[in-house]
């Protein structure tokens, strides 16, 4: 049995509530060897206690016509191996009327549609129009032309279901690390809600949370062409370790020069323009570490950022609610890593580093932060 077949397998006793122990533990560490799949999972589970039971019939007929094509393919490229089925003697369980219409769940959400090629059964995904991530996670997904997407959480990946065929074009909400596959004639294009980003090939990290004060394009290698939404005429060109932030919720006038940012110049006739600056990307003294990309490898790296700043990149790092109720506790400059901390102990830390006293309630997934008036 391929790798892919008993992971949907192990997933659909889960879901069913047939797995045991120590198919849980061998899902578990499935998971954890390939977190591309993790956003399929995601998706599917949320929907799965909505689908009713009179949508196992319909998971059943798509079920069956899945195992017919992977057999065609089979039969036609790998006449001397064997098909990958489940035992009929296994179909009348539970868990195999759970992926059965795990299989219609799919379908449904146009999520994720299998097939083996070339003889492997390396499972590949297609039709995916949305692709999102919970909070306390991450994912990693292949698009069709190559090119490698990581998500961090609480980001949302969308393009259309002709990705590539003419232009490759997707929408980020939240943020990408992008590893981009070369296509001169069919260059890559990123929408966000204040600026758009087109590359032909190369390596960058954008950030672009819609509640966030700014949106951050880092380039760390190749060259990108960004696009501020509100001046669609004006390009900007990023090279190699320059970060462009625009505040989002900050303008300025034409004209006015504003200390460290270096804005576009304007037509007297513009009114306002968004704040933006170019910046250099900083790496770490010790480790070469840097703080726009750490998330990938399990770290927040976090350099002269205000606790209120932190505490947003935070509740998505831990999938909590942070409430600083104090506005100079919140202004404090800060730097650092997490990398295993829990909440607690993240918290514990950050005692040691501000020097303003503070202690911490923390009741479900809320977190209320209080000073502690020293008098």
């Amino acid at each position: 049995m391929g790798v892919q077949e008993n992971f949907w397998i192990l997933f659909s006793k889960k879901v069913a509530k047939e797995a045991s122990a120590a198919e849980l533990e061998e899902f578990e560490k499935l998971i954890l060897e390939n977190p591309e799949w993790q956003y399929a999972i995601q998706n599917i589970e949320d929907l799965w206690a909505t689908k009713s039971k009179e949508n196992l019939m319909e998971g059943e007929d798509a079920f069956m016509l899945l195992l017919n094509r992977i057999e065609e393919k089979y039969s036609t490229d790998n006449e001397d191996q064997e098909i990958p089925s489940i035992a009929p003697a296994k179909r009348k369980q539970k868990w195999y009327w759970a992926a059965a219409s795990i299989i219609a769940i799919a379908g449904a959400i146009g999520l994720a549609v299998l097939y083996w090629k070339n003889g492997n059964d390396t499972l590949k995904y297609r039709e995916v129009s949305e692709i999102t991530t919970r909070l306390g996670s991450k994912s990693r997904v292949e698009l069709p032309d190559g090119s490698v997407v990581w998500l961090n959480s609480g980001s949302k990946l969308t393009y259309d279901k002709n990705f590539g065929k003419d232009i490759r074009e997707v929408s980020l909400s939240g943020e990408g690390f992008f590893d981009v596959t070369r296509m001169k004639e069919k260059p890559f294009i990123i929408h966000t809600s204040s600026i758009n980003i087109k590359v032909l090939g190369t390596v960058f990290n954008v950030k672009a949370y819609p509640q966030d004060k700014r949106t951050e394009t880092s380039l760390i290698r190749g060259r990108v062409e960004v696009t501020i939404r509100s001046r669609p005429n004006d390009k900007i060109i990023l090279s190699p370790n320059e970060k462009l932030v625009v505040e989002n919720n900050e303008i300025v006038e034409p004209g006015k020069n504003e200390s460290g940012l270096r804005k576009i110049d304007s037509p007297a006739t513009d009114s306002m323009l968004p704040l933006m600056s170019i910046n250099k990307l900083r790496y770490g003294a010790e480790d070469s570490s840097l703080a726009e990309t750490g998330w990938i490898n399990n770290k927040l790296i976090f350099r002269d950022e205000t606790f209120e700043d932190l505490a947003i990149q935070m509740e998505r790092w831990y999938n909590v609610s942070i409430e600083i109720r104090d506005h100079e506790l919140q202004q404090k400059k800060l730097n650092g890593i997490f990398e295993s901390e829990t909440i607690e102990e993240a918290l514990t830390e950050l005692k040691e580093m501000i020097p303003i006293s503070f202690k911490f309630e923390h009741t479900g997934n809320k977190i209320i932060i209080h000073r502690i008036n020293e008098n």
